[in-house]
């Protein structure tokens, strides 16, 4: 059992869920990172799962063809059941030998199912980008629904528009169809004029809203969203509208019954496998369920489902490194203001959900989690609660890429902090794939190269802080 799942040979790359009979299918890009076995391009694969810790493997869902063909790589799309019970799946062929003149690089083509594990193609049926309005060689990824006001079946597609700047064309088209056969194609549905490319669109309703979520590598290369109450717009965009960071991209979504959404995406591996590489293509799955705030705007927070993969909570007592910190009848407080102290707790195993609390009594310093660090405390990792920029960090001890550089910046997140407030985290860890949950709200994806198990810690840095003392719950493997 693997907490984020992974094929063997291979990485998950762009994931198309789709929810049926109590069960989440997950369709995604297998890439097996080996040319000289499997040649160039990528497959459908296909894996369900109803607790997203366990998966029924059903193989190959679409094959990639020759390079005489459209589809030598088969590329994100969607699925859509019509009225009938047929099951239809949208996706691109993409070949990259087809980037002249007399071809199209991209395009989307059409396949059929009636069970969901075996699927036709249908022979014919290609739609290109209008070159009146589009670049001819970017169109991708599409995302059919039905509109409610019209009955009739949108295609979103990530598009770049013919005009404007070259970094801001990147745009969602729409195409229009009443049997998903025959498609017009569209003024674009969403074109801000902020990114190079909107990858892998998807759109849902929740309450009295719609929201179009779309992955960019412009700015943050990360996933993010705009919400409307109405499919026409206007698009707003909040303050803090990513889901993640740099090591979750590609994510789209599906929900089941009772409201529940989860939004699945990939985490990157790393060349080489070490914290200094540069992020790769693809990597493992991570599923994170979606949250509805008041006001309308997201968060995330760990499935529910994701605790029954772990055992009994182990509460072993922190070693107490020096007088700034004391035991307290709720775990321990640290009284750091001018200095730097830590405090080691258990060994930290290969897979395991850490959980706990940490409050600052004055916003002030930094504090938080230590992870996998060695027995001199010269190697490992820190979670960081940063009141003074309000956020969470993740970084190496020892250094990241260069020596005045602590943490890995491409993985912050916005957090709200307060003295008085407690900070609720839960962290998932399975091999090097982690994810780190705050308060129901805010994740933070990364990897963790350095060798296991080292120990779990807190530390405080010019802060005053009370915490309870982290929990550690071993993970089957």
């Amino acid at each position: 059992m693997r907490i984020f799942y992974k094929p063997a040979p291979g990485v998950v790359g762009d994931c198309i869920p789709f929810y049926a009979d109590g069960r989440y299918h997950v369709f995604y890009l297998r890439d097996y990172r080996d040319r000289d076995s499997y040649g160039i391009g990528s497959p459908w694969h296909h894996v369900s799962t109803d607790d997203f810790v366990t998966f029924v493997d059903h193989g190959e869902a679409l094959s990639k063809e020759t390079i005489d063909d459209q589809d030598v790589t088969v590329a994100t799309g969607s699925v859509i059941t019509d009225d009938a019970g047929l099951h239809h799946i949208f996706y691109t062929g993409i070949n990259p030998y087809f980037r002249d003149d007399a071809h199209r690089e991209q395009a989307i083509l059409h396949a059929t199912s009636k069970d969901l594990i075996s699927w036709t193609k249908v022979a014919g049926e290609v739609s290109y980008a209008d070159e009146m309005r589009y670049e001819r060689h970017d169109w991708r990824d599409p995302f059919i629904y039905k509109d409610p006001g019209t009955g009739r079946y949108n295609m979103l597609v990530a598009a770049r528009t013919a005009h404007g700047p070259v970094s801001r064309r990147g745009c969602t088209a729409l195409l229009t169809s009443d049997d998903l056969s025959n498609w017009s194609v569209e003024e674009p549905f969403y074109a801000p004029a902020r990114y190079h490319g909107h990858e892998c669109p998807d759109l849902f309703r929740m309450g009295d809203w719609y929201y179009l979520v779309f992955s960019e590598y412009t700015t943050r290369t990360a996933t993010r969203y705009v919400m409307s109450r109405s499919l026409q717009g206007p698009w707003l965009t909040p303050a803090d509208n990513l889901f993640d960071n740099r090591a979750f991209y590609a994510a789209k979504s599906a929900g089941d019954e009772q409201g529940r959404r989860y939004l699945f995406g990939w985490n990157p591996s790393k060349v080489g496998d070490a914290d200094g590489g540069d992020w790769q293509w693809g990597g493992s799955l991570t599923v994170h369920e979606i949250v509805q705030n008041d006001d309308g705007t997201l968060g995330v927070r760990m499935p529910s489902t994701l605790a029954s993969a772990f055992g009994q909570p182990s509460r072993q007592g922190l070693q107490l490194s020096d007088s700034s910190w004391v035991a307290t009848p709720e775990g321990y407080r640290a009284d750091s203001p001018h200095a730097y102290t830590e405090a080691y707790g258990e060994a930290m195993p290969a897979s395991c959900l850490i959980e706990g609390e940490l409050t600052f009594t004055e916003n002030t310093g930094t504090a938080g989690v230590l992870l996998r660090v060695d027995a001199t405390g010269d190697t490992g990792y820190f979670l960081r609660f940063n009141p003074d920029r309000q956020a969470v960090q993740f970084g190496k001890i020892g250094g990241y890429r260069n020596w005045y550089v602590d943490h890995m910046p491409e993985l912050d997140r916005p957090l709200p902090i307060q003295s008085g407030v407690p900070i609720r985290y839960r962290i998932v860890a399975d091999g090097t794939a982690f994810v780190a949950y705050v308060n129901d709200q805010v994740a933070l994806s990364g990897r963790l190269y350095a060798p296991y198990p080292g120990r779990v810690g807190l530390y405080a840095d010019g802060a005053t802080v009370t915490a309870s003392t982290p929990t550690v719950r071993q993970g089957a493997r």
